[in-house]
């Protein structure tokens, strides 16, 4: 089963792209819905340990992509955002729970680095007066989410770590590049350069958690 749900998530991720290039708004709907519960389906056929906390993480951000597909409205771009953020709180515990011990140089600089790119995006995206906390609160957690990922790589040293740390960078790309569009005019394929890194940063993160 494990191969067969890979092949599914693998052609929902390939066609939701292909969608965005062919402009087919009903079809991008479909297969962004059916992304998440596919990669769900491989995540549980494919885990030597399944923990609760990934399972909510990929319902909840499962959650976030369903509300955002209305994100033009204020009330489901938040909604999507708190479920966005419940699911990063998830990952954040199942990373610090295997972590171990912390390497202090690299927590020190990783944080320096994360707060002078928190600075630069939100000088980016420059996000409306009603907007400007959620979005701060947003891009704490998930920067925590890759400070998080540094520290599993760093302890594990292994492609797994490897995975789950790559997978958060490309989570801050994304969520980088939708607000600076959300708060802007998304261009004709904007879409791609939003859910390609989403795409490969959900796939790392469960991949790499699948192997603990």
């Amino acid at each position: 089963m494990k191969n067969l749900f890979i092949a599914l998530f693998a052609a929902a991720a390939a066609s939701h792209l292909v969608s965005i290039f062919a402009v087919n708004d009903r079809v991008q709907k479909i297969t962004k819905i059916c992304l998440l519960p596919l990669l769900l389906a491989v995540y549980m056929s494919s885990a030597k340990n399944l923990f609760a906390a990934v399972l909510l993480a990929i319902i909840f951000d499962w959650g976030g992509d369903a509300l955002l597909l209305r994100s033009e409205d204020k009330r489901f771009f938040r909604l999507g955002l708190v479920s966005f953020l419940l699911g990063h709180l998830c990952y954040i515990l199942t990373l610090f729970r295997f972590t171990g011990t912390f390497n202090v140089t690299a927590l020190m600089g990783s944080a320096a680095a994360a707060s002078v790119f928190g600075l630069l995006v939100l000088h980016l995206i420059k996000p409306v007066k009603d907007m400007r906390t959620p979005v701060i609160v947003y891009m704490i957690i998930i920067e925590l989410m890759s400070l998080g990922s540094l520290q599993f790589l760093l302890y594990r040293k292994d492609m797994m770590g490897a995975a789950v740390f790559g997978g958060s960078l490309c989570f801050l790309l994304s969520d980088t590049v939708l607000a600076y569009y959300l708060f802007r005019r998304f261009p004709k394929y904007g879409n791609a350069l939003v859910m390609l890194p989403y795409i490969l940063a959900q796939t790392g993160i469960v991949w790499g958690l699948a192997a603990i």
